[in-house]
């Protein structure tokens, strides 16, 4: 057991497709809990980025009922040490999810997630449907 949390980042490669593995994702989903949060999905592998005290081995320990299942064939759990960067930025959803997740430790938001918020302001006129118009929110 750490003395504080980490990032760690468990991979989960399937024999099926995702859409066949549906009870065994929901199993692993409960014993992983709330703060779990899935990304790289791909037709046999998906990835959940999670904040914990707990040491890889230690994790895949707790949640070794949940992973030797017959339609999983391979996991891992990986520490990540720094935030994170690839190809396209915040489209590459584990980008996105270690980034936030270094942001919670942190104890604030994330400048970039704060930078992107839009709000939506509606247009109302009687004759024609409902318009929402968007504004760049700035930082406040």
């Amino acid at each position: 057991m750490f003395p504080y949390k980490q990032v760690v980042v468990l991979q989960v490669f399937l024999n099926f497709e995702i859409e066949h593995c549906g009870r065994e994702l929901g199993t692993l989903r409960r014993f992983l809990g709330a703060k779990a949060h899935p990304c790289m999905h791909d037709k046999r592998h998906i990835a959940f980025v999670l904040t914990t005290n707990e040491e890889p081995a230690e994790l895949l320990e707790r949640l070794r009922p949940a992973l030797e299942v017959d339609n999983f064939t391979n996991y891992t759990a990986t520490l990540v040490l720094g935030k994170a960067s690839g190809k396209h930025g915040g489209l590459n959803s584990l980008v996105t999810r270690i980034n936030s997740a270094f942001a919670v430790l942190n104890g604030g938001p994330a400048k970039y997630l704060r930078d992107s918020q839009t709000f939506i302001e509606p247009n109302f006129r009687k004759s024609a449907p409902r318009k929402m118009g968007v504004e760049r929110g700035g930082n406040r």
